[in-house]
């Protein structure tokens, strides 16, 4: 990524990537995707998975990194290694909460350093709080303190110049206040965090939030974690003008059978693959017919 932002180092599009517990992404056409020179994944799915595949690379001492390369992941290509703290707080959210059940999903920053050095990964996001809208400022403050305290805890194991930085909040006073701490230990490479709560709670202050982080961070890498909706890509890429995204959202569509065509998710039964040449729809054989 570096401090130049014409140094683009990452795709645009940045997949989420679960190889460490799911053997599909292992394979082709997802071990060696053309269309995308990074992929991202978490140190929470480094502690979920049981796969054998797991086990055997960190026995044999290679880094995860390496063992990818050696079933056909690009060596060239960029691993990207997220704590994966907002998907475990979704899950902890979600239909848990809904039932009245206490999920037990933590994940501690020794946990989080452990998988980073198995990983073998190009860049690291320093583990970060995620700031609501509706928390006060009490709330607020304890939280950037805990975000700076991840970071010096980073820094002691990664070089400023492989780590991603997370700038969470909803005021010009929180955003700046982190930006400012990052520059002074020389991180170059920032991500908005927070954008899925926030999107949900005022469209119009996620608008603010984005351009105003996007103009302090002009002359440096800008990434956003999350994509409410795929409509909202060419949005973040081109209006707001960050340099890269990623999402979930892909996978999420295929656990409801959709196919993306364009920026428009289709039902699979009605997607005609023939029509595209991606390696992606050329591995995929004919849907069954109708009964």
């Amino acid at each position: 990524m570096g401090a130049v932002r014409k140094n683009k180092r990452l795709s645009r599009l940045i997949p989420k990537n679960h190889f460490c517990s799911l053997s599909l992404f292992r394979n082709e056409p997802l071990i060696n995707w053309k269309l995308t020179k990074a992929v991202l994944f978490t140190a929470y799915d480094v502690y979920r998975s049981n796969d054998f595949w797991l086990d055997s690379t960190i026995n044999s001492g290679k880094t995860l990194k390496e063992g990818l390369v050696d079933l056909g992941f690009p060596k060239g290509n960029t691993l990207v290694a997220d704590t994966g703290v907002f998907e475990m707080e979704a899950k902890k959210a979600g239909i848990a909460q809904n039932l009245g059940i206490d999920v037990d999903i933590e994940l501690t920053n020794d946990q989080i350093f452990e998988a980073y050095s198995l990983s073998g990964a190009d860049y690291f996001v320093a583990p970060d709080e995620i700031v609501l809208p509706q928390d006060d400022q009490t709330t607020v403050a304890t939280k950037i303190g805990k975000i700076k305290d991840n970071l010096l805890e980073l820094l002691e194991i990664v070089p400023p110049s492989k780590v991603i930085a997370v700038i969470q909040g909803h005021t010009e006073e929180a955003i700046t206040n982190l930006y400012d701490f990052y520059r002074e230990h020389k991180i170059s490479c920032f991500a908005i965090g927070g954008v899925i709560p926030l999107y949900h709670h005022d469209k119009e202050l996620l608008e603010r939030v984005l351009k105003f982080t996007r103009n302090l961070t002009k002359d440096h890498w800008l990434h956003i974690f999350g994509l409410p909706r795929m409509s909202l890509l060419q949005y973040y890429l081109h209006k707001i003008g960050v340099d890269s995204v990623d999402t979930s959202a892909l996978l999420y569509l295929t656990a409801r059978r959709r196919y993306l065509v364009g920026s428009k998710g289709e039902q699979v039964r009605n997607v005609v693959f023939e029509d595209c040449g991606c390696d992606g729809c050329s591995n995929l054989n004919p849907m069954p017919s109708p009964r």
